[in-house]
């Protein structure tokens, strides 16, 4: 780690969480951002170095910070700029067009796609910590053929900025299984504040309405790129939350205690089991 060059792609709050937890690991730390305000204020910070001309050329490893579709148009225009032999990774929440793009490009670098499991319901290197990734787990999908020694490389990283575990996966089970743990919570939250009653009934919340609210307050830009590109996927999650809903309610509207409890405790087993292993 400590003889590598790294560039972020995007200092926002999860490139700038991921520089402040990199930096003291790496030889050098780069960034680039579209506001070069944001940069001139990390390196005052000595959150990263001064850059030089043309950072993607030196840098061992390309970390893309970005929203998904501005990660397309990155690789694009830039992938004969990147070091050959270089290793580019991510923390984009879908990751099949990547992938695929990818394997289009044939490019002299390793595709390697992470996605960090943590995030906040606010935005902006403003925002950013150095611990926002401490015991999260980092999903990791390597592109076909990757070397044990590009592999190493992000594990160590993911390592390096918190993550406990490193999961490594394909991009079709990541993002199938992120429809379901990440995506499909975001459009619950959205559905249940998208009524009146979120603000006529304000002081009539408590923890639970929190819990299942949080991340409601959502980045509309961000999120509706994901559940867009994942349509696939989240779409067959959301009919299946639908038909979870329709039984509770068809046992609701039948005074069925029995079936009430049943699915209540079947749930609530499964979560105690997952909560404990």
């Amino acid at each position: 780690m400590k003889e590598l060059t790294v560039t972020i792609v995007g200092l926002g709050l999860i490139g700038g969480s991921i520089a402040r937890s990199l930096k003291s690991h790496v030889k050098k730390l780069y960034a680039i951002d579209r506001d070069k305000s944001i940069i001139d204020f990390a390196v005052g910070q000595g959150v990263i170095d001064p850059s030089p001309k043309d950072p993607l050329c030196e840098s061992d490893v390309v970390i893309l910070c970005i929203y998904p579709a501005a990660a397309l148009d990155f690789l694009r225009e830039n992938k004969d700029r990147i070091k050959k032999g270089a290793v580019v990774t991510d923390v984009v929440g879908i990751k099949t067009p990547l992938m695929e793009l990818y394997n289009e490009l044939k490019p002299d670098f390793t595709y390697i796609g992470g996605h960090p499991m943590a995030g906040r319901e606010v935005s902006g290197f403003i925002n950013s910590d150095g611990g926002l990734f401490e015991g999260a787990s980092f999903i990791m999908t390597p592109c076909e053929g990757a070397g044990e020694g590009a592999v190493s490389v992000v594990e160590a990283i993911a390592t390096a900025i918190g993550c406990r575990i490193v999961i490594r996966t394909t991009t079709e089970d990541h993002d199938r299984i992120i429809a379901y743990t990440s995506q499909l919570p975001h459009v619950i939250a959205t559905a249940m504040c998208d009524t009146p009653l979120l603000v006529k009934h304000k002081n009539f919340t408590g923890g639970s309405f929190e819990d299942v609210t949080r991340v409601a307050k959502i980045n509309e830009y961000l999120w509706a790129e994901l559940f867009i590109s994942n349509r696939e996927y989240l779409t067959e999650e959301i009919d299946r939350f639908t038909k979870s809903l329709g039984r509770i309610k068809t046992a609701i509207e039948a005074c069925d205690s029995d079936g009430l409890m049943r699915i209540m405790r079947k749930v609530r087993q499964d979560k105690e089991m997952i909560d404990n292993a």
